[in-house]
């Protein structure tokens, strides 16, 4: 069992081919499987670090990766891939972004998360958020949308103004409906209909018609 270094000229599925340079025991070209260890995904021209039997065969491994012209490297595996601490911290840090990408699913579990950011931005085709308590503080809101759907046993709302335009149809039903006003209460409209099944009650000072 030796060591050697070469250059990788051809990949041939999951074999290496790699010419060792001058001076090296293997044959002008010795055929190798990348390591376990090698978490570096070795590609063509790479210099590389070959252990293993003279004769070549499947006691014969890349070890490592140890010079690549181009600066990007991938790390990529057949199979699953934990990465577990025992003690400490775990970070991921990049100048220019970090991407998780995944055909299937991504799934973050934490006893709690925190996001900071200068923008965010969400799309998804459907979003589920199931939650005892939501708290926001936000300065400025815009939705846009088809259509709207609320179900809700209790609403509270505490606003300084609101204005509401609506192009169409505005329709409340409801067992009761109280509207109470400290000054004053507009009702205008083209044409006016009040139905009544029972009694209407007006209670006022002075009431005007006309």
């Amino acid at each position: 069992m030796v060591q050697t270094i070469g250059r990788i000229a051809r990949i041939e599925g999951p074999t290496l081919v790699v010419i060792p340079e001058e001076g090296s025991p293997f044959s002008p070209e010795v055929r190798a499987r990348r390591a376990l260890s090698c978490l570096i995904e070795p590609e063509l021209n790479d210099r590389v670090l070959v252990s293993g039997d003279v004769r070549g065969g499947d006691r014969t491994f890349v070890l490592a990766v140890l010079e690549r012209e181009g600066p990007d490297a991938s790390i990529a595996l057949a199979g699953d891939l934990d990465i577990r601490l025992k003690d400490g911290r775990f970070r991921v840090a990049a100048q220019k972004g970090v991407d998780l990408v995944s055909p299937e699913s991504v799934d973050l579990v934490a006893n709690r998360v925190a996001v900071h950011a200068n923008a965010a931005r969400l799309v998804a085709s459907e979003v589920v958020a199931l939650a005892s308590q939501v708290v926001a503080e936000l300065t400025n809101i815009q939705l846009e949308g088809a259509v709207l759907d609320k179900v809700f046993e209790r609403v509270s709302e505490r606003v300084q103004r609101s204005l509401r335009s609506v192009e169409e149809l505005d329709q409340v039903k409801a067992k009761h409906i109280d509207y109470e006003a400290d000054e004053s209460l507009s009702l205008r409209g083209a044409k006016t209909v009040i139905s009544r099944d029972e009694s209407t009650d007006l209670d006022d000072d002075l009431i005007h018609y006309g």
